[in-house]
């Protein structure tokens, strides 16, 4: 016998318990027939033959013609390993169709119940669960937008969700208002996710918090923080609103300004051309001086001190004029 475990996992190769149990009689014993296993099994012999043939079906067993015709097992790392094979090649098959099926679901639900294609979502922990399901279930590219004040200090509903995705290889797109990088602590998050694939940008000022799943799910937060005590988001299904919510996202995001932290950087060899390459990607990316000294560890005397080293270099009378120079000298 075996634990419920490896019980399930013989139902979803099509095995029942009696076959398993055959299977390994035949792997213990190659000389016993029908009758021994019906005789050891406590059932009938019509049970086990039939147990034997499901076996041979999946290619786990094979008559012997040289041996009376007796069963005999196939290596189970080969034929339990092609079985395992196929099955998961058919439920990839399976996984790709429910996709293509939810979209002529949310088709219908357009025509039918439109009310169904939205989501009212209420409290941190329920918004939370939601973006952490939907983030769970993406393929291809996650986009989203942030800024703050957050509904509690330093908190994010995605970090680990959102490395999960990275190491499986989807795209993860942030785009966030430049006051984000006056939180230190958000900062070194942002680093760190930028550090493992995340891609990031960053404008003064950003309309909503959003989050879009493979151009088919968005998360709209509405409320929750300054204006109301409580959470509240919407969660839409694929429709014309997604479609637009996406579009207004890669708007956004072409005139966004790279997050880099100077990581990254290509063909810097010089320790002086790497700290004044940081120092622009980070006043690039909108951070005021003080928060430029924190992430950098020194006084905001110092920074102000190569902001005006930088704009020297650069001949530039003033940030933008030194964003502009740094783009047309590499920099950037």
């Amino acid at each position: 016998m075996t634990d419920n475990g490896e019980r399930g996992a013989w139902d979803l190769v099509g095995l029942s318990d009696l076959d398993q149990q055959v299977y390994r009689r035949l792997l213990l014993d190659p000389r016993a027939d029908a009758e021994s296993h019906a005789d050891a099994l406590r059932c009938s012999t019509a049970h086990v033959h039939a147990a034997l043939d499901r076996l041979t079906s999946l290619g786990l067993i094979r008559r012997d013609t040289e041996t009376d015709g007796r069963y005999q097992a196939v290596d189970p790392l080969a034929g339990l390993a092609a079985l395992v094979r196929e099955r998961r090649h058919a439920l990839d098959r399976l996984e790709a169709a429910s996709y293509e099926l939810s979209r002529v679901f949310a088709a219908g639900l357009m025509r039918t119940e439109p009310r169904r294609l939205f989501e009212v979502v209420e409290g941190r922990t329920a918004t939370a669960s939601r973006i952490h399901d939907l983030l769970g279930s993406a393929r291809t590219e996650v986009v989203g937008i942030d800024t703050p004040p957050y509904v509690a200090p330093n908190s994010t509903p995605v970090s680990d969700a959102e490395l999960n995705l990275l190491r499986r290889g989807v795209r993860f797109r942030s785009l966030y208002a430049s006051q984000v990088l006056d939180e230190p602590a958000l900062v070194a998050r942002i680093q760190w996710m930028v550090d493992n694939g995340e891609e990031a940008r960053t404008l003064p000022q950003v309309p909503m918090k959003l989050l879009v799943v493979d151009r088919e799910t968005a998360v709209v937060l509405l409320a929750g923080e300054e204006t109301a005590p409580e959470t509240l988001s919407v969660v839409a299904a694929r429709s014309a609103l997604t479609d637009g919510l996406q579009a207004i996202f890669e708007q956004l995001w072409s005139h966004a300004s790279p997050i880099r932290f100077g990581s990254g950087r290509q063909g810097v060899t010089v320790a002086r051309d790497a700290d004044t390459s940081e120092l622009v990607d980070l006043l690039n990316a909108g951070m005021k001086d003080e928060s430029i000294a924190r992430h950098l560890g020194v006084s905001p005397r110092t920074v102000r001190r190569r902001i005006a080293a930088l704009l020297d270099e650069l001949d530039a009378s003033g940030r933008f004029q030194a964003g502009v120079r740094a783009v047309q000298r590499g920099l950037l």
